[in-house]
């Protein structure tokens, strides 16, 4: 598993920034409010995850689509926790 340095951290935050305007805001919330918290195995669950396409990280997090991978799903229940609040 990869330890993330603040440099790949960086890196990561660039990593969010995205085509579609709700993605940006609804990734801008996660990042504010539980970036800083996550663990390094978390971490790399959301490096694959903003690998994927746009518009199916937006249908995993609004659950319009089934996670096809177990590893997401801490991640994604982060991402809609910050939808909430």
């Amino acid at each position: 598993m990869q330890h993330f340095d603040d440099n790949a951290k960086r890196r990561i935050r660039w990593l969010t920034r995205r085509g579609l305007l709700e993605l940006d805001i609804i990734l801008g919330r996660f990042m504010s409010q539980f970036f800083d918290q996550l663990s390094d195995a978390d971490l790399n669950a959301f490096v694959a995850l903003m690998d994927l396409p746009d518009p199916e990280i937006l249908a995993l997090i609004n659950r319009s689509e089934n996670c096809f991978s177990s590893q997401f799903e801490p991640v994604l229940e982060k991402i809609r926790q910050a939808q909430l609040l």
